[in-house]
């Protein structure tokens, strides 16, 4: 049930729509965004004309253009026009980077909710205390998007038998985090331990399949980080047997399941087993998209012209944007390509892999399956740009512009138990969103277009985007 703050608000709106004959003293708000083109992204429609009154980081109403006179507030914001779309979040980042910086190029990219991923992630040589970032965030201490943040990623080393499952449980709850993130293969009676003992805790778990087991057992979780996970793992208990053992067996059998994954009739059955576990997937198409950009020659070179790379520290450029140090180029195409016999192919290899992680998105959304918005920042993925990016590859892939900014607000609230607090912009939800210049219902590219920004009770304008981004590049340039 909905928090009774919204059926107040609904009241205090009603005082003041168009049609009703009684009204009111007027509506107190702290801030009032006037001749406003709402996208409230409960259904594919723009409200034309609207005021929008907020108190205390709270929609409190919602009314045309000619009732906003009725609102009282110290802060009217002219929007001229532009449209109110709710916030971005991005599901799966990384922090290599000061977070200052990084948390600058979130927010002027209009992305208000970040996931990060990786609890021991860190600014070059520098600790980051995630927690205490959240904590910072929270409070208002520090402006950011808000930084949810994940539990130490799992392998075998931290669980390697019964004993340690729940004492890693124990710590997640005594520590906070807000998910529970498998990223390596554990064993299968360590496995379903965590999995139900997250359950009973009432934990929410993610992370990767489990790629010598079969799909069934990597769909207990709530949700799968990165498409590409699905041509690790198969329905048949045949292939993890048969990657099992060595890097060489593990290869033939991926080779073998990659090109069964590019026919659409041997996708069909994954999609209904998703669709039917009822969990989410965060594709991340956009960082399997830079393993392309880094093994083509062609893409690498126009990869280094790209003006955004002046926003991540000078050490990560240096070392994705040498061919010599590049891991991928060094490491990942080397072992590929020894595997295939021929260097050439493993860029072909890859760029098939994005054809059918495409397809497989359009298909798993088709079929029903929540999509999340994630990117995996790392490398040369910029924070906050690539958010956009990776809302064009959905867009690609044959999602409606609609469709895409779902998966990054209202799918998003969904997942994490939200729908009555966030995702959309209606009366009684939080006040997170952003003033783009033109639709993003008709062009995704638009919502990238960003002017403004309020989240956390704070209005950032134009000016004050502009400034944080300058601000992101020096700090970026400052950090070797």
């Amino acid at each position: 049930m909905c928090p009774i703050v919204r059926i107040v608000g609904i009241f205090l709106a009603a005082s003041t729509a168009i049609g009703c004959t009684t009204q009111h003293a007027g509506i107190d708000a702290d801030y009032v965004f006037e001749n406003v083109n709402v996208v409230p992204l409960t259904e594919e429609i723009v409200l034309a004309g609207r005021a929008i009154a907020v108190r205390d980081g709270v929609i409190v109403a919602i009314v045309e253009q000619s009732s906003a006179a009725n609102i009282d507030a110290p802060t009217r914001i002219d929007a001229a026009g532009k449209y109110l779309t709710p916030g971005l979040t991005d599901m799966h980042v990384h922090m290599r980077m000061d977070p200052l910086a990084a948390f600058n190029l979130f927010l002027a990219n209009g992305v208000t909710t970040v996931f990060n991923m990786g609890l021991a992630d860190r600014n070059g040589n520098v600790d980051i205390d995630h927690l205490q970032l959240r904590a910072d965030v929270a409070a208002g201490r520090i402006d950011g998007p808000r930084y949810l943040v994940s539990g130490p990623q799992l392998h075998a080393k931290e669980l390697p038998t019964l004993a340690e499952v729940q004492s890693m449980l124990d710590h997640h709850v005594e520590r906070g985090y807000d998910v529970i993130k498998v990223h390596g293969p554990l064993d299968s009676e360590v496995y379903d331990k965590l999995i139900s003992g997250a359950r009973s805790r009432g934990l929410r778990i993610t992370g990767h399949t489990q790629h010598l087991r079969p799909l069934s057992d990597s769909l207990s979780v709530d949700a799968i980080e990165h498409i590409e996970e699905f041509v690790y793992v198969s329905r048949d208990p045949a292939h993890g047997k048969a990657a099992a053992g060595s890097l060489e067996n593990y290869l033939k059998a991926y080779f073998t399941h990659a090109d069964r994954m590019s026919d659409p009739a041997y996708r069909a059955p994954v999609v209904r087993d998703v669709a039917e576990a009822g969990i989410y997937v965060d594709p991340t198409l956009i960082i399997y998209q830079y393993i392309l950009n880094y093994l083509s020659d062609d893409r690498f070179a126009d990869l280094q012209m790209d003006e955004r790379l002046l926003y991540l520290p000078k050490r990560v450029r240096e070392e994705y944007m040498n061919p010599e140090t590049n891991e991928y180029r060094t490491g990942f195409a080397k072992v590929i390509g020894e595997y295939l016999g021929d260097q050439g192919a493993v860029v072909a290899h890859i760029a098939r892999n994005i054809e059918t992680f495409s397809a497989l998105l359009f298909e798993m959304h088709d079929a029903g399956v929540p999509l999340l918005l994630g990117t995996d920042s790392f490398g040369a993925v910029v924070p906050g740009f690539s958010v956009h990016q990776e809302l064009e590859m959905m867009v690609d892939a044959g999602l409606t512009p609609y469709q895409a900014l779902l998966t990054g607000t209202v799918n998003v609230a969904a997942y994490l138990g939200e729908s009555c607090d966030a995702g959309t912009i209606e009366i009684g939800k939080r006040a997170d969103f952003i003033l783009t210049q033109h639709n993003p219902l008709a062009d995704i590219a638009n919502v990238s277009d960003v002017s403004g920004v309020f989240s956390h009770g704070k209005w950032r304008a134009a000016s004050d985007l502009t400034k944080m981004l300058a601000e992101a590049k020096e700090l970026g340039a400052a950090v070797e």
